[in-house]
């Protein structure tokens, strides 16, 4: 009897040497491309164009004492560490945290540290490496086991569509988004014509934590009767806790309305805030709808049909379930980040689960985010290669 999944991590991270990638640029701008350097105090950092030095350390932690700088991707004998090596080597870690497959996320080198490449051509060139890489070399390793997110460029409409149909094309379930498809914080009507792609590929919009603005602007209150306002009004008294206000901008801009079908799965957004927060996003509604007009829907309405969490180390995500529907939640392990549950997820299961069904176990572990992406929930999956590491 095959393997099925029991497990689905919804939020891991891809992090290996930029060799692993860097070979797909140009040659001509490969010299332009992230670079990791020795550092005199030990381990490294990256050298990106157009940033300053980035230390790495939260972002290689996998399980050991945290350092926020001079980590290393190597191990002593010069194998990758945990976490930095090739796909078959991240099977034998999920293997080792009683996971059967994630979800994958870019690492910041790849993706919003990039955007600091000025040239928009060579900043393309450089994301189409990684997703070319992502997809050929490391998810195909386990297609059904390792979901890779490709990564969509933010210098403008035709590159986010470029991208994403190229993503379709060789193999990706799944894209993050970092801004709006018009390249910046706020939504625009030129964007609709990316979200009818994706739906048109059923490609599915996963971004990490948020997209566009992390916060609203200055603005002040009562000033005009746009989305934007009506953005910001809406997530008054939520402390603009971080995916809300990428949210309540596709409500107030129409978005939802305009594409009844779209999704959008928000990544380690830990869920024991959404109960209250939801209801103030409703309380505020009623508050303002006067001023701006009525939607079609509660913006706890749009949330629950439209969009999708995963939760971490948060064992209170479920103490309030009877508020938000248990369908739009996931876990992930964000493994090999500094806030995971590597090498002890099956513990941290243990205690969100506490007195919870099975089937509500199942439900969050398995079934969510199979019908998320598009995974078959009975299916036997690709085993764990026998070869060792080093091969």
């Amino acid at each position: 009897m095959g393997r099925h999944y029991q497990v689905i991590s919804a939020d891991g991270h891809v992090e290996t040497p930029p060799d692993t990638f860097v070979k797909y640029v140009p040659k001509k701008w490969r010299d332009r491309a992230p670079r990791l350097v020795a550092l005199p105090e030990g381990g490294e950092g990256w050298l990106i164009e157009g940033m300053p030095l980035l230390h790495n350390g939260q972002n290689i932690t996998a399980g050991k004492p945290i350092k926020f700088r001079n980590d290393t991707y190597f191990g002593e004998d010069g194998h990758p560490a945990t976490g930095a090596g090739p796909a078959v080597q991240r099977l034998k870690e999920q293997d080792r945290d009683g996971i059967d497959c994630e979800v994958l996320f870019p690492p910041v080198f790849a993706s919003k540290l990039l955007t600091g490449v000025s040239d928009p051509d060579v900043y393309l060139s450089m994301v189409q490496a990684y997703n070319t890489f992502l997809a050929q070399d490391y998810c195909a390793v386990a297609p059904d086991r390792l979901i890779g997110n490709g990564v969509v460029p933010v210098k403008g409409l035709n590159q986010a569509l470029l991208e994403l149909k190229r993503c379709s094309e060789i193999g990706l379930k799944s894209v993050s988004l970092q801004q709006f498809p018009n390249g910046g914080g706020a939504p625009q009507r030129e964007d609709d014509e990316f979200w009818a792609t994706a739906l048109e590929l059923d490609m599915r919009l996963s971004p990490h934590g948020n997209f566009g603005y992390p916060s609203p602007p200055d603005y002040g209150g009562g000033a005009g009767t746009g989305s934007l306002g009506y953005a910001v009004s809406l997530i008054q008294r939520t402390n603009g806790f971080k995916p809300l206000y990428c949210i309540a901008q596709l409500i107030a801009s129409g978005v939802f309305d305009r594409f009844p079908d779209l999704r959008f799965y928000f990544a380690e957004t830990n869920a024991s805030w959404l109960s209250s927060l939801i209801w103030f996003m409703d309380d505020n509604y009623r508050i303002f709808k006067h001023w701006y007009g009525p939607l079609e829907m509660l913006p706890s309405e749009y949330i629950f049909k439209h969009c999708r969490f995963s939760f971490i180390r948060d064992p209170l995500a479920l103490k309030l379930r009877n508020v938000v529907p248990t369908e739009i939640l996931m876990w992930g392990s964000d493994f090999p980040h500094s806030v995971g549950s590597f090498p002890e997820s099956q513990a941290w299961l243990d205690e969100i689960f506490d007195n919870q069904s099975e089937e509500l176990r199942r439900q969050i572990l398995v079934e969510n985010p199979c019908e998320f992406f598009g995974l078959d929930v009975d299916a036997d999956i690709t085993p764990t290669p026998n070869e060792s590491i080093a091969d």
